[in-house]
């Protein structure tokens, strides 16, 4: 796999304060293509002609609808959007689990990744053109984990909404696919080993993969992103896909 260039390329990334989504957005960006970045939280790439940013939580379905709106206006078409928002919170046993904690966890790594989809879908079709959307999963989706009832529901949930949308929207130019970008260090991994081994025992698999450095990289994930975008050589329909292991 090579660097694409992404000039003239326009791209949207939710969650993209920090980790994944802040290192796709910086990956993207170098290789020319228009950011918009949107996070509850500020955003540290922006004060440039060619990014624009947001600050709002995905869970709120007008404004997301409202921001592709805007990104149309002062970009143009979307070529790729990111789902990228997401939470790992609660970490708790399921008979532990509460509905207030379930529902939010929900508004976040469901709802929004749903709302994301509806407006991107909507923007395909209206513009008449080909995007691609991807929603960030995780290998959770195919395997329960205790102490991640809400996590392991929340992101199946999208691997079978990728799957849904990608049926309903083939024909009006939107590929689709669900991505799970392995074992990345970031806040969410650091949350991940604080975790108590009673609630979570595979906590200290968690602290051996640092200890190793077994970790994929941003740059690793953005790499197999681009290509799967934008290399016509690697590009395909599987819907349900998973980055491989970096030190393989």
């Amino acid at each position: 796999m090579s660097a694409t260039n992404l000039t003239g390329k326009v791209i949207l990334i939710t969650g993209a304060s920090r980790g994944i989504g802040a290192g796709l957005a910086q990956d993207f960006h170098s290789l020319g293509a228009k950011l918009a970045l949107c996070s509850r939280s500020e955003i540290p790439l922006h004060g440039s002609s060619d990014v624009m940013t947001a600050q709002f939580d995905i869970s709120d379905r007008q404004a997301m609808f409202d921001f592709v709106s805007q990104v149309n206006d002062q970009f143009g078409a979307i070529d790729l959007l990111v789902n990228n928002a997401g939470m790992l919170e609660p970490v708790v046993a399921l008979r532990d689990l509460t509905d207030e904690d379930l529902q939010r966890h929900f508004a976040v790594n469901v709802f929004g990744v749903l709302y994301g989809s509806q407006a991107y879908a909507q923007h395909v079709r209206e513009r008449e053109g080909d995007g691609v959307l991807i929603n960030i999963s995780s290998g959770a989706a195919w395997g329960g984990y205790a102490g991640w009832g809400a996590y392991c529901m929340g992101k199946a949930a999208v691997d079978r909404l990728s799957e849904t949308l990608a049926l309903e929207e083939s024909a009006n130019g939107l590929r689709v696919h669900a991505v799970a970008p392995g074992i990345v260090d970031t806040d969410m991994q650091a949350l991940i080993r604080s975790a108590d081994e009673e609630v979570f025992p595979t906590v200290e698999k968690f602290k051996e993969f640092k200890q190793t450095d077994a970790f994929n990289t941003v740059g690793f994930v953005a790499e197999h992103i681009r290509s799967l975008v934008f290399d016509s050589e690697y590009a395909h329909d599987e819907v349900v896909v998973r980055v491989p292991s970096e030190k393989e």
